[in-house]
């Protein structure tokens, strides 16, 4: 779960879900003890518990734990109005000067969680392009 650890870090947050975490497929969720007791064959499984989300050479967290985290304290985050929280859901950067809140500073390779309100859209890396500083969009939850 490596890349779980490495996507936490990326974005600022220290988070331990209760449970233990499993993988079944290119998939990570965490169970409670009860349901981890009654895993005999993990290979014929598809789900169990709690989706964190899955790993395709990186990690790409679930809606669940983009809500989860959408709601701590600690994660770099940046806030954008409706029209731009739109376009991030349909997969297009954000500029910096869209930006209405953050928490952090924007800078080269920082990750930020995208929030709409109290909802958090998806996640991107903040680079320079042009001369202008954008968030890319790595993923929003336009991608379920």
């Amino acid at each position: 779960m490596k890349e779980l650890k490495d996507f936490l870090a990326a974005i600022g947050v220290v988070y331990e879900p209760a449970g233990e975490r499993i993988s079944l497929n290119n998939r990570r969720f965490v169970v409670t003890p009860v349901v981890s007791a009654r895993i005999h064959d993990k290979g014929r499984m598809i789900y169990a518990g709690k989706l964190l989300g899955r790993t395709k050479g990186e990690f790409i967290p679930g809606a669940g734990l983009l809500r989860e985290l959408g709601g701590m304290e600690e994660p770099h985050k940046v806030w954008v109005d409706e029209r731009v929280g739109w376009l991030f859901a349909c997969g297009r950067d954000v500029f910096a000067e869209s930006v209405t809140k953050s928490e952090g500073e924007l800078a080269n390779g920082t990750y930020f969680l995208v929030m709409m309100g109290g909802d958090c859209l998806g996640y991107g890396r903040v680079e320079a392009q042009r001369g202008r500083t954008i968030l890319r969009n790595i993923f929003d939850l336009g991608d379920f």
